[in-house]
């Protein structure tokens, strides 16, 4: 009885890091450090010991095809101990009700614009009519940073490429409008 109650508390003994209650999630500081090296500053903080969330502010592209004029985007990133899983969207994308006139052909065309997508798909709350656009990265093994930055840059770039068109199909603004995006905004991140 003392022989097994030695093997359980030496290795705490000789590893204080083990020994130490867990306050966040697993990889929340990966995922902070990872926004913060594409240039973000990320508001992050634990839900739980086993969920944590992350806010960054994104100002889409000025120029070029697909360009948004300015347009910003909150991109929010969930991570969850639980589910071994990062779920990153663009939360209020755009609003699309069940009763506005052209509701049939504004739901076929976001189906047709997630089989163009490979990283991404809009998500659609009946509740409230909220799109959002988003992807899930799964850390069963790990945290690949690289494939993080993927998904974070994809989602952005899509958000980017489908908002005038958005837009159009549900006759609303898609993200925040840069006059009402305010100072508390991110400048687009340095290319890495």
């Amino acid at each position: 009885m003392i022989a097994s109650r030695f093997a359980v508390a030496l290795p705490l003994l000789l590893c204080p890091a083990l020994a130490s209650a867990q306050t966040e999630p697993r990889y929340l500081p990966q995922i902070r450090t990872e926004l913060q090296a594409m240039g973000y500053t990320a508001q992050c903080a634990p839900v739980s010991t086993s969920v944590g969330t992350c806010r960054v502010e994104h100002a889409g592209a000025q120029s070029g095809p697909g360009a948004t004029a300015g347009r910003r985007f909150e991109l929010v990133v969930e991570y969850s101990d639980v589910t071994d899983t990062a779920y990153a969207y663009l939360t209020r994308y755009a609003t699309l009700r069940v009763d506005q006139p052209n509701a049939t052909t504004a739901f076929r065309r976001v189906a047709e614009m997630n089989w163009e997508m490979l990283v991404g798909k809009f998500e659609w709350s009946a509740p409230t009519g909220e799109l959002r656009l988003g992807a899930v990265l799964h850390t069963d093994s790990n945290f690949d940073r690289r494939a993080f930055r993927g998904v974070v840059r994809s989602l952005l770039r899509l958000g980017d490429r489908y908002a005038d068109e958005v837009g159009r199909l549900t006759g609303g603004t898609v993200g925040e409008a840069p006059a009402a995006a305010g100072a508390t905004m991110v400048p687009v991140p340095a290319p890495r």
